[in-house]
């Protein structure tokens, strides 16, 4: 590929000819003199352009140094003869060359892209005698494939310099590079403002045809400039594949991430063949991405905590001045909680005392405001396997919902071959331990409270969780979660009366 686009660059730019006469010896001797001066002479006239190349490549070690340019002229009809690209490993060497086959796809492929940017450039700095007056848009279709991610992240910016008239050229034409992609890593590489989101709308009663919306992702925010630079942070670290899901799961945190999809992949097999982006964003900060979802327009659940919180007296930071604010508490079923999370309490079901989550109707855990945009809400509820009572973490529903199973940690066992196992330790051994030694589940809520607001590693929490479950052990998954992935797989199944 790269060797046709060579060849018709020579033929397009440059004045070519090579002729031979005379017996057999003058005409090996003029062949290979024609071809050392033909070789030096395409080098020296691609040069530039392929120093341009060279910009988008592969900046390794062990990878080709240098590209050579070797004609190949049969004898028998020098008349037919091609080009071949053949790359050195040494940067001054013209020995131990390696044919453009040699190299891998992804290298072929973003050399052979490169080309044709520049073979473009040239084209329109030097157009040929009545050919149509150059354009202004270059458009390139999914340049991911065969990539490796740190070059797909830097191509756009070096694909642009590419088709850009340098210094020296003088010229004041200006090109507009639009690239459509499946790469978030492509995506991530730019600003919303250059970001265009092509959103899928199904056919409907009033549109009988599928369709699509291009939706500009820089005017998602407006004017609310501290929620879009959050935004914007916050995709550029966690890279997020938001852009090209089906769905999206907004967790509150580590041990979410971690085991949620874990059970899903076990007891939700639909839902598991989706394309689902997980953000792991929590619950003071998902009400901040209410814009984006509102266009995207996806399924979306948000999993977040309850937080019960008491109202007690404070003093501004700004002024000194008394004030109330509201300070976690473990719920053990006093009166007059409220509910300290932002996202619940700004965004949806906006209520504020805690009591008014504990019976929610299904108006109250669907945000429907926004046409064709459906967010489905999930919270800690009462736990029935444990008389009802309320947590109010993952972990605390987790293991309400699995009591028994913590308690069986704690108990002596033997393993196939006699040999006594040993009971937990670390993170997973302390919670079992208080599973352990509660005497009631009020107290187990306090203790576990306790546990979560110290030093408590959730992390290493749900690396054992997520190692237990992976090996088959009865983990049931929090019955507020289940009910949420059922509701997202649901919307996701696929319109039969659509399917033909």
């Amino acid at each position: 590929m790269f060797s046709n686009q060579l060849l018709k660059f020579a033929r397009q730019h440059l004045n070519v000819a090579s002729t031979g006469h005379g017996h057999r010896a003058d005409l090996i001797k003029a062949v290979a003199e024609a071809q050392r001066d033909l070789d030096k002479k395409i080098h020296e006239a691609i040069a530039d352009s392929v120093e341009e190349v060279k910009e988008l490549g592969y900046p390794g070690l062990h990878d080709p140094q240098e590209i050579r340019f070797r004609t190949r002229i049969q004898t028998a009809d020098l008349l037919d003869h091609g080009t071949a690209v053949q790359y050195s490993m040494q940067k001054e060497s013209l020995e131990d060359l390696l044919p453009e086959y040699s190299i891998g796809l992804g290298y072929q492929n973003l050399q052979s892209l490169s080309y044709q940017l520049v073979s473009f450039k040239a084209a329109r700095l030097k157009p040929e005698k009545g050919s149509p007056a150059p354009v202004h848009l270059v458009m390139i279709e999914e340049p991911e494939a065969h990539l490796h991610v740190q070059v797909q992240r830097i191509f756009p910016d070096k694909a642009h310099k590419l088709i850009s008239p340098t210094e020296k050229d003088a010229s004041a034409l200006k090109s507009q590079l639009l690239i459509s992609t499946h790469s978030s890593h492509l995506a991530h590489a730019e600003s919303f403002d250059r970001l265009r989101y092509v959103r899928r709308i199904a056919k409907s009663a009033a549109n009988p045809m599928p369709t699509t919306e291009v939706v500009n992702l820089g005017q998602v925010f407006g004017d609310d400039k501290k929620t879009r630079q959050f935004a914007e942070r916050y995709f550029r670290v966690q890279h997020t594949d938001l852009l090209f899901a089906n769905a999206a799961i907004f967790v509150e945190g580590v041990a979410e991430r971690m085991l949620v999809p874990l059970f899903i992949e076990r007891d939700f097999k639909t839902l598991n063949s989706r394309y689902v982006s997980f953000l792991d964003i929590g619950g003071s900060h998902a009400h901040r991405l209410k814009p984006l979802v509102e266009k995207l327009r996806i399924p979306t659940v948000i999993i977040t905590d309850i937080d019960p919180s008491e109202e007690k007296e404070g003093k501004s930071k700004k002024n000194g001045e008394p004030t109330k604010k509201l300070v976690a508490v473990a719920n053990t079923g006093q009166a007059g909680l409220h509910c300290g999370n932002p996202t619940l309490r700004g965004w949806h079901p906006k209520l504020q005392q805690l009591d008014d989550f504990k019976n929610p109707t299904d108006a109250q855990l669907v945000w429907n405001e926004t046409a064709d945009c459906l967010v489905r809400f999930a919270w800690q509820l009462p736990v029935a396997e444990a008389d009802g009572n309320w947590p109010s973490t993952f972990e605390d529903s987790l293991v309400l919902t699995n009591v028994p199973w913590f308690k069986g940690l704690m108990d002596e066992k033997v393993d196939e071959d006699g040999v006594e196992i040993e009971a937990p330790t670390g993170a997973l051994g302390s919670v079992a331990k208080r599973v352990a030694e509660a005497g009631s589940v009020p107290e187990l809520l306090g203790a576990l409270h306790t546990l979560m607001h110290s030093s408590f590693d959730k992390g290493d929490f749900a690396a054992s969780i997520f190692e237990m479950v992976s090996s088959d052990e009865p983990v049931v998954c929090p019955k507020y979660i289940a009910d949420a992935l059922a509701w997202l797989q649901a919307q996701l199944e696929p319109n039969q009366e659509s399917m033909v």
